[in-house]
């Protein structure tokens, strides 16, 4: 029984579900959909600036009529007033509807694949170049609502990520844009022959058997099989297809390439694939925390262009988003999206948690226009792993590289 209402109607005892037309990264609340039950979490909505917003009327109060006589509540304590929220971020906005767009056009390509259709190029063209706009425009923007994403939209945003990555890694290797374009048509379609890879082994929770997981590990020749039937598609691409598990000292697959003779888009899709999967959520395992991830692969010898690696660490930045930090007030940090005059000051979505991992005291902070609030004193991936139930960060099996 979902209603939209003003956010100046909200009242303790409804059940908020979420703001109108607001990406979870531009609202206050750490979850979308909650009873309100205190007057500070009042507060922190009407001092979002966002006009409108959801209840579910279900599970809560309704809105008063103005006929009907509201029931008697205490008055509540007196509650410090709370700073405004940080403005709606347009480019935040378009990021949001384009990767709802960019997700749909993978799907229907997956699907039409998996159906024998020979692939739309032009949809393929038309998905990257608007990906390759949105990251020229708004570098953090696209790659940070591609960040949050469900185990069960990991084989179409994968794609979508990797595209964006591509072309932001492009762009501090110093690439024109024709080149970056051609970057991200190839990490658009380096994973298209998961298309033919049973939904059963590709989405199984469990560890997967030598058998399944040779089945895998056959999709860059599944998918360079199926671009090498239509001319239409460039080598480029069916190269990054190929190659993008190949590794620097040869030890890579499916040839085991080495060094210099792998292409430059493929070395490329090595380090974006593998990072985008480290830090997204499976069906058999949670994603790990950016900034742990880049540690971990800056440790792996032999496996990246070491140059190549160092660029897209810079792409990232310090802090990459969706990382977690520890901040000098005592509360924790969730990065949403970078500032470019000063990578060691993000904005951030903050919050406190209790041992039952019980969220509170939210809101967004950007730490360049509001130096004063507060400091990132370090990094938090023991923050991540109890926020994503782990007991501990583990180490990746190789099936979260495949």
């Amino acid at each position: 029984m979902l209603k939209k209402i003003k956010v100046e109607e909200l009242v303790l005892g409804m059940y908020f579900a979420g703001f109108d037309d607001a990406a979870w990264m531009n609202h206050p609340f750490w979850k979308n959909k909650f009873l309100i039950k205190s007057p500070s979490e009042l507060q922190q909505a009407r001092a979002s600036g966002i006009a409108e917003c959801w209840i579910d009327t279900a599970k809560g109060k309704d809105v008063v009529a103005p006929e009907e006589e509201p029931e008697e509540t205490p008055e509540p304590e007196p509650q410090p007033e709370l700073a405004p929220q940080p403005a709606l971020d347009p480019a935040l906005i378009d990021a949001q509807a384009l990767r709802e767009t960019a997700k749909k056009a993978t799907q229907a390509m997956f699907a039409e694949i998996r159906m024998g259709k020979v692939l739309d190029m032009d949809r393929c063209v038309s998905v990257v170049e608007e990906i390759a706009s949105s990251v020229v425009h708004s570098p953090n923007a696209l790659m940070s609502v591609v960040r949050l994403k469900l185990a069960d939209e990991y084989t179409y945003l994968h794609s979508v990520a990797v595209c964006a990555l591509m072309v932001a890694l492009g762009r501090t290797l110093g690439m024109d844009e024709t080149a970056c374009r051609e970057a991200g048509l190839g990490g658009f379609l380096h994973d298209i022959g998961k298309a033919f890879i049973p939904h059963d082994i590709l989405n199984k929770p469990g560890k997967l058997t030598e058998e399944e997981f040779a089945i895998v590990r056959k999709h860059p020749e599944l998918g360079f099989k199926y671009l090498s039937q239509d001319p239409n598609v460039p080598d480029y691409a069916r190269n990054v297809c190929l190659h993008h598990h190949e590794k620097i000292d040869g030890n890579g697959y499916p040839e085991g390439q080495r060094g210099g003779a792998i292409s430059l888009y493929a070395r490329m899709a090595a380090i974006c694939d593998v990072y985008d999967a480290l830090t997204s959520d499976r069906p058999y395992k949670h994603g790990w925390d950016p900034a742990e991830a880049i540690s971990a692969m800056a440790s792996w010898t032999g496996h990246f262009d070491r140059a190549m690696f160092l660029a897209f660490v810079k792409t990232l930045g310090i802090y990459p988003v969706g990382s977690i930090v520890k901040l000098e007030s005592g509360r924790s940090g969730f990065v949403i999206r970078q500032n470019a005059k000063d990578l060691t000051r993000p904005v951030l979505k903050v919050f406190r948690y209790n041992d039952n991992m019980e969220v509170s005291d939210t809101e967004i902070l950007d730490l360049l226009a509001t130096p004063e609030a507060d400091t990132i004193i370090a990094r938090g991936g023991e923050e991540w792993a109890r926020l994503s139930h782990l007991d501990s960060m583990q180490l990746l099996s190789t099936r979260a590289l495949s």
